[in-house]
């Protein structure tokens, strides 16, 4: 399952616009004409105590948390996705485990979040393992690079895997349960490899950010079949060929921990002209659907090993698809996908400020 949460891209975060520490104004007075009151007055009482000055407010803190200098060299942390996803159906719980070291440091917002990274990737749902290694690299705080290759297995549970010869294959809801009724899935596994870049750019409480990332599959298949239906995208992809996915999103953020936007998505695969199943092929690719997306941070405390607990509202409707615009499910259903995210920090150099 393809969550298409911009579970990633909730660092954006990162960018929010920092809120002036603000304070109490001091009483007013002129100095001189307290000093004559003072005089005026018969003897003060050495007993009594004139009260203290009125202290400052604390600055205001906001969600994110506003950071004024570099992250820390060394990093080991880790983050956990869990969400469910209707149209299709998809359940699923991501995990990070990562290494991570800075490559210079920064006071500023657009350089600060820098670093070369090293990341454990297990994932699990009902029907998919995955497990795997990824290398990040992000330069500075608004463009990141990953790539890696995960060990993928299908346990033959809930009608999956369903592979066919050609692209003309019925991958519907209701063709894939009848297949599945008839034992035509079975379980099996393979690799997947990844590139993926992220980049993004803020003005003002706005950030328009954009996920672009490409995955290479080879799956054991019976002879003959060279296409196999994807849950995570919900496509007919090629067995070893590509699939590209991509995320744009557009973001308004608050200081209180609200992000809230529209995003749209494209899918696309690229099913060899001899095997692409003629003008039922055709419908394959691209796919497209555009909706609301909202997330809420509870509250942000960084270099906590339990942080930025978030939770992650997803509805889009599809423009294009071979099966959900009326042909098997109704175009007036959306996908939607329900999330709850989290990380926190396990090793730190030294200090976030």
């Amino acid at each position: 399952m393809k969550l298409g949460l911009p579970l990633r891209g909730l660092q954006i975060l990162l960018f929010c616009a920092a809120i002036l520490p603000f304070s109490v104004a001091r009483a007013e007075g002129d100095a001189v004409a307290e000093v004559a009151a003072v005089k005026a007055e018969p003897a003060r009482d050495p007993a009594v105590v004139p009260p203290p000055p009125p202290k400052e407010d604390p600055p205001a803190k906001t969600i994110p948390a506003t950071l004024t200098g570099p992250i820390p060299e060394q990093r080991i942390s880790y983050d956990i996705t869990v969400g469910a996803r209707l149209n299709p159906l998809g359940l699923e719980a991501l995990y990070n485990l990562a290494y991570r070291h800075r490559l210079y440091a920064s006071d500023s917002a657009a350089l600060r979040d820098n670093y070369f990274g090293v990341v454990l990737q297990p994932t699990l749902n009902p029907a998919i393992t995955r497990f795997g290694l990824a290398l990040e690299f992000r330069p500075l705080s608004m463009l990141a690079f990953s790539g890696g290759v995960h060990q993928v297995g299908y346990l033959g549970s809930f009608k999956h895997l369903q592979s066919a010869p050609d692209g003309s294959q019925d991958y519907s809801d209701t063709g894939r349960d009848r297949r599945g009724d008839a034992g035509e899935n079975h379980p099996t596994h393979g690799l997947e490899a990844f590139a993926r870049v992220m980049a993004l750019a803020k003005l003002g409480p706005i950030v328009v950010r954009d996920e672009l990332i490409f995955t290479y599959s080879k799956l054991l298949v019976p002879d003959g079949d060279e296409v196999y239906y994807h849950p995570r995208f919900d496509v007919l992809a090629p067995n070893s060929g590509w699939i590209m996915h991509n995320d744009s999103d557009i973001l308004y953020l608050t200081d209180f921990g609200l992000a809230a936007g529209v995003r749209a998505s494209v899918d696309a695969t690229f099913i060899p002209e001899e095997v692409d199943g003629g003008a039922a092929g055709e419908e394959n690719s691209p796919f497209s659907r555009v909706g609301p997306m909202a997330a809420f941070m509870f509250f942000d405390d960084p270099g906590a090993s339990f942080n930025k607990p978030t939770l992650i509202a997803i509805s889009q409707w599809w423009l294009q698809h071979r099966f959900r615009t009326g042909q098997d499910v109704s175009q007036a259903i959306p996908m939607v996908t329900l999330a709850f995210r989290f990380e926190g920090d396990l090793f730190l150099s030294g200090r976030y400020e």
